[in-house]
């Protein structure tokens, strides 16, 4: 949210310093533009802006969280995919086993295969 968006709505007078200490609860709560400002409204900016701290601490332990899930899927994908690469090496293998076999009964002398 930007510094004239909140102070069209918020009551209070609101600085640039006040309205970047509420917005990681804004980011965190995930609310519309006017419905975080009722909520701020409601309370009081003195009250939010005390609670800052907390908010980036929990905007932080989110952010962390969300790292730890996006590398835990990927970390399951690339399980996954090593798995089908291994199956997929298994039936080239078993093919080309059977091409080896096969391989002189259709080359034709002097031509590169």
């Amino acid at each position: 949210m930007l510094l004239h968006e909140a102070q069209a709505r918020i009551k209070e007078d609101i600085t640039q310093e006040q309205l970047d200490a509420i917005h990681p609860a804004y980011c965190l709560l995930d609310f519309n533009k006017d419905d975080f400002c009722k909520l701020v409204n409601a309370i009081g900016l003195d009250k939010w802006t005390a609670q800052a701290g907390q908010w980036a601490r929990l905007a932080d332990a989110k952010e962390q969280q969300d790292e730890k899930d996006r590398y835990m899927k990927a970390k399951l994908r690339l399980l996954e995919l090593y798995g089908e690469a291994k199956e997929l090496e298994d039936v080239v293998r078993h093919y080309d086993d059977q091409l080896d076999i096969t391989k002189s009964m259709y080359t034709v002398e002097g031509v590169a295969e």
